[in-house]
Parts: structure tokens; C-alpha cells; sequence
């Protein structure tokens, strides 16, 4: 049934290409460097850029928290997005979340739908690499009825090579119509599902003791052939769009699905230098995470010339239930890394499976003055109830409720027309991280946290077309790890105190530059901490990240280089503070031609990424490894037929 679908969406774009006569650039023309208007983090079609990602900001990740927005609106995503109904996301940090309405401490994702316009678009790409994959994509903007009615579809076909030499098989597709009858509504809903199978697990490597792990090859597989996984992603909603007067009213509903039908985790354990080790395989059962959250938000605009007020009004909520849990761990015994000890898959013997479910209902008010020529404030009040049942085979849980107020200020100074004073101060309920693979209690998720964060900062307009923006920050929240059971618990408060800058724009009409750096001040406190069993540090901190991206084109030629250099220094690998993981450079090159292909354009994208081979580790809790990706290439080509 699923296939069968997938099968018609793609020949509609399949036919769609064949009778396309006119069409805008689309994908021939990304480019997330050019695109980016700080070195924070922004992403466009297949690539990224910037200090931060959706796992990672100031050292925290906004996905674990629920820091998330779809066009603007909240959004609790479970099921990873495709690409084929987004094309790109930005993080919320800093300046660039002074004016964004309801801001949460650790920053915000901000995905953006697939536009689709008047114009008819559809674009075709292909690619070889990373680490021998391959895929192509299919997507299209398809105008019904002029500025009236629209639809935006995707599909991709894809084998994905990873850097643990492991491969996955993937389907994925999307539609999301846009109805505007009139200036004043729109209406957009959206389907969107990944199918995935074959997926061989990335291996955790534990050390035996303080040692850190042994240099073993990369690109190459560890774990069983029989270890795969295999399930399914679904995102699905709709957002529309009310303005009648001065008032807005914006509506977002969704749901977000992520079914497992088999699943692996690779394991080994007691590594010593000679790479002796002990595998361990666990198998999960079946297992589905779903999430149905949606956002109400009014506005109403007083614009009296030099000010504009703009009064907003919210509400939101969810409704998270995730079944879990139950797994089988199946002991295959010492073996050497590099040479494995294959066994047939035996049989499982899966336990019984916990369930939990998150309820959680958010009111706000926010009140935001922008002033011509002198700056703009915000400031907000949300009341939120949360509420959160766990139901394990060994036992109900103490059900766990929080019903905080949450408070927010921001302010922007216009110094000149070049120089801006920002600052804020933001306190979020922020859902906890989930325990790790490596954890007794897999997949365990603890109560919200409560955080708060101030930042503060300067943008000038340095030079030319150059933008620089330099702040400071601090955030507080709960310190999750594994203690010295092997449990993930609360361990103490843990505290980021850090800078971080980004130079970015464009010094030449043929060039672009973005440079950004972070330094991270973290630290743990707590009984945990004062009794000398953990140290002060928190596992995979790292004091700086720095990167540097330049874009050049070459004039009346199509082609443009770039080169991209990325920076980490030590990073704290164990609880205990006793071992780190060294610190590491990385260099990336690649180039871009671009063309006409039957009078339509045309890219073709070459990327050759980590070129010297710097072999590296990252600490992804106490004592537990993965390496860095090695060496690889990737080539596509992307046109809009």
C-alpha cells in the first residue's frame, strides 16, 4: 500500500517534468553558505552550516527539549522531517530570537515548508556518497489555480552509506497544498512519511577503565548482518493563516509518528588496547512514539508611525504517549575489533514493555514595542500545566506534575544605524534528555526541567556588506549522565557559561565568508559532585568550536569553490573528568558548476569532506565512544526542469 502510493507520487512528478515549460530556479540554486545570515546554524535541502545544529546548542540540544517550531509555530516533533516537505530550518538564538515571539532557553529550531508559488517548479536531483550512497529526488511546485490554489510534493528513493561502514534502504515522500482564496486566508496541510529498512546500528564503544579506545578502522561494520532496523516516520497537520483588521490569528495542528517495527542497539564493551572486547546485541520489540501538539496564536498590530505595538495571545498543547522498553540482550562473547565473531540471530525473549504519557497545556500573553530608528523590546508571561504518568512492568511510577509561570524580556538598542545593545533573560519547562542505548534504563525519560538562560550581546555592521554579532550567555537546568551503576538519573545542576561570535556576509559581490566561534564555560554542581563521585565537568564538553566557510565565484564561468575548516578542542569523555578526548581540525573543500541543461539550470555539486583523514572520537556519555566520519565524497546533480 505504501509503496503503491510512493509509486504514484513519483510518476505525477515524473510526468510533471515531462510537461513542464517554464519554472524558476529552485535546487539548482541552493546554497546553504550564501544563504546563511550568521554562523549559528542554518540548513538548506542536504546541507548544513554553523556553530550549532539540531543537536547541539550553547551544548545543549533543542530537540531533546521540544524546542522546535514549524513556520513559526509549536511543534513536538517525534518522526524525523524529510526534506522533501521541508527545505531548510534556522536556530533561533541570540539577536535572532530578540523579536521571535515565546523564546525558550537552549534556542529554537524553526523549520520552513516547501514553498510553492504561481510558478510552476519541479526539480530533479541525484547523488553518489557519502560512503558509497545513493539516492535521487523528485520534487515540485504545481500551481492549480493560480496564486489561489498550489501543491508542493516530493518523493526520494535512497541507500544511504554511514561512517561505521553500516547501510540503510529509505522511501520517503511528501504533499503539502496551499489554499489561498484570498489575501487575508491560507490554508495549508501537509502529509509526510519515511520509510526505512535494512539500517545497520552505529556501535558503542566502551572502554575497559580511564583508557581511551584503540585506533580501529572506520568505514567498517561491527556489529550482526541480522542486526537491522526497520519502521517508519510520519509528520502530518495543517497550518493556516486568518487576518481580518489588525488582527492575525495563525493555527497550527499536528502529529508526529515514529513506529519501530525491529530495532539494535551494538554494544562492546571492555575494550582494552590490543581492541579485545565483549559484544553485546540488544534487540528491542516493536516500539511507537507518537505526539499530537498544536499552537492558537493571536495578534493584533497598533502601528502609530515611528512605533509599532504588537499584542499576541497563545495557546498551545500535546500529548506525547511512548511505548517502550521490553528488549533482549544477547551476550555474543569476547571478540576482537576489526574481525567480529559472526552467530545466528537467535531467538528473542522480550519482556514486557513500559508506557508513559506526557500532558502538557500552555497559555501565554506577549507584548512586543518596535521603535523606528531606537530599538525594540518584548516581553512575555506563559502559564504551563504538565503532567507526566510512567507505567513500567516493574511498577506505576509517582505521577509528576509541574505548573510553573514562565517569564521572558528582551531588548534591542539602536546605538547607530551600524551598531545594536541586545539582551534577555528566558525561563522554559524543557523536557529531559533520554536515557542512552548504553543505560540500564534504556529509553528512559525523567520529569520536565525547569531552565532558565540570560544573553546578551552587540551586532555591528562592521565593514562592507560583513555583519558581525558577538554575546555572552548562561543557562542553568538539571545534569543528566550515567552514574557509576550504569544508571541515567539527576546527577546535580549543571551550568553553560560561554561566548560566541559569528562574522558573516558578503566582503565582494563574488565572495562569501561566515566565521563563527564558541567558547563553553560548563560545570556540574551538586551532592554527586561535592562527594567526589563525579567531577565538575559534564561529559562531551568541549571548551571551543570554531569554523570557517568561504564561498568564491568565479565571474561569467558558473563555477564557485568553497572550503570549510571546523575546530574542537578536548572534550571531558567520562564522569569522573579523568580522561578526554583530544582536540581535532577538520577540513572540508568542494565546488559547484553551474549550467543549462535544455535551457533550464542545472548544478552539478561536488563536496570532498574530513580531507586529510583526521581520525578522531566524541564522548556521547561517561566512558562510551564513536568516532568521527573519515574522508568521504560526495557528487550530485540537481536541475529544474
Amino acid at each position: 500500500m505504501r509503496r503503491c502510493l510512493l509509486v504514484r507520487l513519483a510518476a505525477i512528478a515524473a510526468i510533471g517534468l515531462l510537461i513542464s515549460q517554464s519554472a524558476a530556479a529552485q535546487r539548482a540554486e541552493e546554497n546553504v553558505t550564501t544563504g546563511s545570515e550568521d554562523a549559528f546554524g542554518r540548513s538548506i535541502g542536504n546541507e548544513s552550516i554553523g556553530i550549532y545544529n539540531e543537536g547541539d546548542v550553547r551544548g545543549f540540544s533543542p530537540i531533546e527539549a521540544g524546542n522546535v517550531r514549524l513556520e513559526g509555530l509549536y511543534f513536538d516533533r517525534i518522526g524525523s522531517l524529510t526534506s522533501r516537505l521541508v527545505e531548510g530550518s534556522t536556530i533561533r538564538v541570540g539577536i535572532a530570537s530578540q523579536s521571535y515571539p515565546f523564546p525558550s532557553p537552549t534556542g529554537i529550531i524553526d523549520y520552513d515548508l516547501r514553498p510553492v508559488g504561481a510558478q510552476q517548479v519541479i526539480s530533479a536531483l541525484v547523488n553518489y556518497g557519502p560512503f558509497g550512497g545513493i539516492g535521487a529526488e523528485v520534487d515540485a511546485q504545481l500551481p492549480v489555480s493560480g496564486e489561489e490554489l498550489g501543491l508542493a510534493l516530493g518523493a526520494g528513493v535512497y541507500r544511504d552509506g554511514f561512517p561505521w561502514g553500516g547501510e540503510s534502504k529509505s522511501v520517503s515522500y511528501a504533499i503539502a497544498p496551499r489554499w489561498r482564496p484570498s489575501e487575508n486566508f491560507e490554508l495549508r496541510p501537509f502529509f509526510s512519511h519515511i520509510v526505512f529498512s535494512s539500517e545497520e546500528p552505529e556501535a558503542l564503544m566502551l572502554t575497559l577503565g580511564d583508557a581511551m579506545p584503540p585506533k580501529i578502522r572506520r568505514e567498517h561494520y561491527y556489529g550482526q548482518s541480522w542486526a537491522t532496523a526497520e519502521g517508519e516516520a510520519m509528520n502530518y497537520g495543517v497550518i493556516s493563516t486568518l487576518r481580518f483588521g489588525e488582527w492575525t490569528a495563525r493555527l497550527g495542528l499536528f502529529e508526529s509518528v515514529l513506529a519501530i517495527d525491529q530495532q539494535f542497539a551494538e554494544l562492546f564493551t571492555d575494550i582494552d588496547p590490543s581492541r579485545n572486547a565483549n559484544e553485546l546485541v540488544v534487540a528491542f520489540p516493536d516500539s511507537r512514539f507518537a505526539s499530537k501538539s498544536g499552537e492558537l496564536r493571536v495578534s493584533r498590530l497598533f502601528d502609530t508611525g515611528r512605533q509599532r505595538h504588537m499584542l499576541e495571545l497563545a495557546a498551545r498543547g500535546r500529548l506525547q504517549k511512548r511505548r517502550y522498553g521490553g528488549e533482549d540482550v544477547i551476550d555474543v562473547g569476547p571478540v576482537v575489533l576489526g574481525v567480529g565473531r559472526d552467530i545466528a540471530e537467535p531467538q528473542f525473549a522480550f519482556g514486557e514493555q513500559s508506557h508513559d504519557e506526557v500532558k502538557q497545556q500552555t497559555f501565554g500573553a506577549a507584548y512586543e514595542l518596535q521603535w523606528a530608528n531606537f530599538g525594540e523590546m518584548s516581553v512575555g508571561l506563559q502559564k504551563t500545566s504538565y503532567s507526566k504518568s510512567v507505567d513500567t512492568p516493574g511498577a506505576v511510577l509517582p505521577e509528576s506534575r509541574a505548573k510553573p509561570w514562565l517569564k521572558y524580556a528582551t531588548a534591542t538598542v539602536n546605538a547607530s544605524e551600524r551598531l545594536a545593545f541586545y539582551a534577555s533573560y528566558t525561563e522554559g519547562l524543557e523536557e529531559s534528555p533520554v536515557a542512552p542505548n548504553n543505560a540500564q534504563n534504556r529509553n528512559f525519560a525523567a520529569p520536565a526541567l525547569q531552565t532558565e538562560q540570560y544573553d546578551a550581546g552587540v551586532r555591528w555592521a562592521a565593514f562592507a556588506n560583513m555583519k558581525l554579532i558577538a554575546g555572552v550567555f548562561n543557562i542553568e537546568k538539571p545534569y543528566f549522565d550515567l552514574d557509576a551503576a550504569g544508571f541515567f538519573r539527576e546527577l546535580g545542576t549543571v551550568e553553560h557559561r560561554g561566548v560566541e561570535v559569528s562574522l558573516a556576509g558578503d566582503p565582494r559581490d563574488d565572495l562569501t565568508v561566515i566565521v563563527g566561534t564558541r567558547w563553553l564555560d560548563a560545570t556540574v554542581s551538586g551532592p554527586t559532585v561535592d562527594a567526589g563521585l563525579i567531577g565538575e565537568k559534564p561529559v562531551g564538553s568541549a571548551r571551543q568550536y570554531s569554523l570557517a566557510t568561504v564561498d568564491y565565484r568565479l565571474a561569467g564561468t558558473g563555477a564557485s569553490f568553497d572550503a570549510t575548516v571546523e575546530h574542537v578542542t578536548s572534550q571531558t569523555a567520562n564522569s569522573e573528568n579523568t580522561v578526554e578526548v583530544p582536540a581535532r581540525a577538520v577540513l572540508h573543500i568542494g565546488g559547484r558548476y553551474r549550467f543549462k541543461m535544455f535551457g533550464k539550470p542545472a548544478t552539478v555539486r561536488v563536496l570532498l569532506q574530513n580531507v586529510t583523514g583526521e581520525y578522531g572520537w566524541t564522548a556521547v556519555s561517561s566512558g562510551t565512544y564513536l568516532y568521527n566520519s573519515p574522508r568521504r565524497f560526495t557528487v550530485y546533480v540537481a536541475a529544474d526542469l
